[in-house]
């Protein structure tokens, strides 16, 4: 995966967190349709811009959208 699909991944999931609000990784692994590695590799990125806030335990993280 290149820089530009992590980028391109991170915009998918910051456009589904602000159409549906709060929401689990699993959730927006399904709904998006992305591999495991794509998903952290891009929610990585938005933590890095602080774009989100991850709360919850090894089992079930939840994601936020800040603003």
């Amino acid at each position: 995966m290149i820089k530009a699909d992590i980028g391109n991944t991170a915009g998918r999931i910051w456009r589904y967190l602000d159409k549906n609000g709060e929401s689990t990784l699993a959730d927006i692994k399904k709904d998006l349709q992305l591999k495991g590695s794509e998903i952290r590799m891009a929610l990585g990125w938005l933590a890095r811009e602080n774009k989100i806030f991850f709360y919850g335990d090894e089992d079930n993280w939840s994601v936020i959208l800040l603003y």
